[in-house]
């Protein structure tokens, strides 16, 4: 995978999920307390994170898409499992499942996209 391909997938896989959010939020979750704030600010970073992965080959704004990704994969087990601020989700469903998937496959291309940074970084701080 090239860099350049890598970059592109994660920055589209990021601001899907973040387009994802955002459409929940139209369509159901503006009503939650609290937990339809967060989706809203979830879709906002998404697609802003999805944004920035483009032009830039910062291995920091990598980092942030990957930490974007786990976390909220991690927010959606907790109101699963937990329930989050008072609401509970159910943790099957095609909303669900294709919110994870992306997010998954979001999570995955950060990490790589890190991975190939921090080796061209030691590549280059290795010639003479």
């Amino acid at each position: 995978m090239s860099v350049v391909f890598g970059r592109i997938a994660a920055a589209l896989l990021v601001a899907a999920a973040g387009a994802i959010h955002l459409y929940l939020w139209f369509d159901y979750f503006h009503r939650v307390h609290t937990v339809g704030v967060l989706f809203l600010v979830n879709a906002a970073v998404g697609l802003v994170l999805g944004a920035a992965l483009l032009p830039r080959r910062s291995v920091v704004v990598s980092a942030a898409a990957g930490g974007y990704a786990v976390t909220t994969l991690a927010a959606f087990v907790v109101s699963t499992r937990w329930g989050l601020f008072g609401y509970r989700e159910r943790f099957w469903g095609s909303w669900q499942e294709a919110a994870g998937a992306v997010e998954l496959a979001a999570a995955l291309a950060a990490s790589l996209l890190v991975g190939a940074s921090a080796k061209a970084r030691r590549a280059v701080s290795c010639e003479p």
